[in-house]
């Protein structure tokens, strides 16, 4: 467990736009760690991505609106009640998780989640 930098971009949602700013990424050699889209908020992506000073230059290059943003990521074990563990601590201590995105790879024995809480600094101590 760690506390993570990740990027808030505002995205026009139209088609292309995401593409873009995904070429430009790998142009400048930006890898895409993890990524968060949602309908509920179209016009907002999350990012984790290296190096993230590079990836904030290939934004305002395109004029895109963003912020950094601190998160907590989590590599867990790829079997059932492991996110449960995770974030049945959090609640125990009263902490509220805002969001929260994943991802893993097919022959991968753990799964990246960042999770968005209230209180990171907290969280970090308390998932040590």
């Amino acid at each position: 467990m760690a506390v993570i930098k990740q990027l808030r971009v505002a995205l026009k949602s139209r088609p292309g736009a995401l593409a873009e700013l995904c070429t430009e990424l790998a142009r400048r050699a930006v890898n895409i760690n993890a990524i968060q889209a949602s309908e509920s908020a179209p016009d907002t992506i999350r990012l984790v991505a290296t190096p993230l000073d590079v990836a904030k230059q290939v934004c305002d290059a395109m004029k895109l609106e963003h912020r950094e943003e601190t998160a907590i990521a989590a590599h867990l074990a790829d079997r059932p009640g492991s996110l449960g563990r995770l974030t049945r601590k959090l609640a125990e201590k009263g902490i509220n998780i805002e969001y929260v995105y994943g991802s893993i790879g097919k022959s991968a024995q753990r799964a990246l989640v960042v999770i968005g809480v209230t209180d990171v600094e907290a969280a970090a101590r308390i998932l040590k």
